[in-house]
């Protein structure tokens, strides 16, 4: 039987991923420096009471890798998101063995068959490494507001990663109805003096974001009241 290209099931598995588990934002190939993932997506879980969102991460197969060496690839997965799957090119359902280890490992399956994905085992939850998944929802242009803890799309530009951001001008994030992009510069000097993140000329990597939805109905509120003062 002859398997098709790896890169051929991304689109496959990523359609199933925003299907299945309605997620708001899908990558294929996406990741750090340090690694890359072949599909993951973000998906609100938090109900009507938080923001919260859980970051799905899938390894693609083509069924002829390793069913071992495939499942730590996707363990891996865990420092980046939430939950972790092996998807993998299967004529026939995974074998109790297989699924035997996956569940023993921490890994969901997803049986992909005639352009179809059929999820065989659910992953469980993690707690994956707060930087990554947070490089990684930027990746995907999305950011946290630091004041209500919801995520909110930071740009729609493929080139510009913060095009739908004010940089630490309140009025104009105000104005054009954007979300703000401000620098934590104590974080920074910390972080400098003790050699973790070296800068120069007092330049700093520690943005945060304000959502336009708080500017709107929670800043401006102070900003308005004041200007009546």
């Amino acid at each position: 039987m002859k398997r098709p290209e790896e890169k051929k099931l991304y689109p496959i598995v990523e359609r199933w991923l925003k299907r299945h588990y309605k997620c708001f934002a899908t990558g294929v190939d996406a990741g750090l420096r340090i690694g890359r993932i072949d599909v993951v997506g973000f998906r609100d879980v938090g109900g009507d009471l938080s923001g919260e969102v859980e970051s799905i991460a899938i390894e693609v197969k083509r069924g002829t890798a390793p069913f071992a060496t495939a499942s730590g690839q996707t363990l891996g997965y865990r420092v980046y998101a939430n939950r972790v799957y092996l998807a993998d090119v299967r004529q026939n359902s995974f074998t109790l063995d297989e699924v035997s280890i996956a569940s023993h490992l921490g890994i969901g399956l997803i049986q992909i068959k005639g352009g179809r994905c059929i999820e065989t085992l659910s992953s469980p939850h993690y707690r994956p490494i707060t930087k990554f998944n947070l490089l990684l929802m930027e990746h995907l242009h999305w950011g946290y507001c630091q004041i209500c803890d919801s995520v909110f799309r930071i740009s729609d530009h493929r080139n510009n990663l913060f095009a739908k951001l004010s940089r630490e001008n309140l009025w104009k994030a105000r104005e054009l109805e954007r979300g703000l992009m401000f620098w934590n510069r104590e974080v920074a000097e910390r972080k400098n003096k003790l050699g973790i993140r070296k800068t120069e000329d007092d330049s700093t990597f520690e943005r945060r974001f304000i959502c336009p939805d708080c500017i709107h109905y929670v800043i401006s509120q102070f900003v308005l009241w004041k200007d009546t003062e």
